[in-house]
């Protein structure tokens, strides 16, 4: 199927075939797009694509059906709790909590997608139906889904104004001085590497406010618990390690002489776990949940004492 774009404004590509192909659902236009079925002028789109007038969409109809990968055992998330208007999960590390350009179908969005059909319309993005905050692949711990609209809106509104709380542990490497301390350096992506730096002097960085706690102190080690005001991509990662104090097993942001200990816990993730989430339901009654150490990160403190 060939589709001419005759529009004179732009069109994120997703919302126009979900306009002009009603036989398909949303969800079934995000797959189609995240699977490689979707062309604009001959090249693999991505479901953000902006069409302009004149664009040519292709859809390939003899796409392979079988070529979804799914979640292996190890990574399904465990529920927590679920009610009538939200979902709270523990994400194991290694999970993708959405697809990114590489198109991946091995994602929590996915497995919310297959497990709770009635996802798919909940939210403003079709890649990430109920998702209103995410966790790095490498990280653990406690997500809130929404499960209808009106818990979308109002959990988007709690995150987007930080009333919400969450808190973390991390081991970092190196002793910490001070008990506690605030990291207030803004962020930046650096163009060349592709990872997130903090900088003191250009202006063009986003501002981004950490605040960490000493809990125990190891030789060689800390466990700190950790608090974002900001929600700034890889935040805590750059933060700790702008200040000397990488997190155990990050092999993105690592100090060189790190880098030559190569001591990591093992190939799949980083010591950074989401440990405790509190919200506001639509009854306005806060929820609190906790989530105990993963068993790896338990071994592993052990193996430092």
């Amino acid at each position: 199927m060939k589709i001419t774009y005759t529009r004179d404004t732009k069109e994120r590509l997703d919302k126009f075939l979900t306009e002009n192909l009603p036989e398909l659902t949303r969800s079934q236009i995000k797959k189609q797009i995240l699977t490689g079925c979707v062309l604009v002028n001959k090249e693999v789109a991505s479901v953000h694509r902006w069409l302009k007038k004149d664009d040519c969409i292709e859809i390939k109809s003899d796409a392979k059906k079988n070529d979804k990968k799914t979640i292996p055992h190890t990574l399904q998330p465990k529920i927590i709790e679920q009610t009538s208007d939200y979902l709270v999960i523990e994400k194991p590390a290694g999970l993708l909590v959405h697809p990114t350009a590489k198109r991946e179908t091995d994602t929590l969005a996915a497995w919310l997608q297959d497990n709770f059909p009635q996802i798919e319309k909940i939210g403003d993005d079709p890649i990430r139906p109920g998702i209103v905050h995410r966790l790095d692949r490498d990280v653990s711990g406690l997500m809130v889904i929404a499960l209808t609209n009106d818990s979308f809106d109002a959990l988007k509104k709690q995150f987007q104004k930080r009333t919400t709380k969450k808190e973390y542990l991390a081991l970092v490497h190196g002793a910490m001085q001070e008990m506690d301390g605030e990291i207030n350096t803004p962020l930046e992506r650096n163009k060349d590497t592709g990872l997130i730096r903090a900088q003191r002097v250009l202006p063009s960085g986003k501002s981004a406010i950490t605040l960490y706690q000493v809990v125990e102190k190891f030789i060689n080690y800390t466990l700190i618990k950790v608090q974002i005001k900001t929600g700034r991509m890889h935040q805590i990662r750059a933060h700790l390690f702008s200040i000397g104090h990488s997190i155990v097993g990050d092999k993105l942001y690592q100090t060189k002489d790190l880098r030559k200990k190569n001591k990591t816990i093992d190939d799949t993730r980083i010591f950074l776990h989401a440990h405790f989430l509190s919200f506001q339901d639509l009854n306005n009654t806060w929820q609190k949940y906790q989530s105990p150490l993963p068993k790896e990160l338990k071994d592993f403190l052990k193996t430092i004492k």
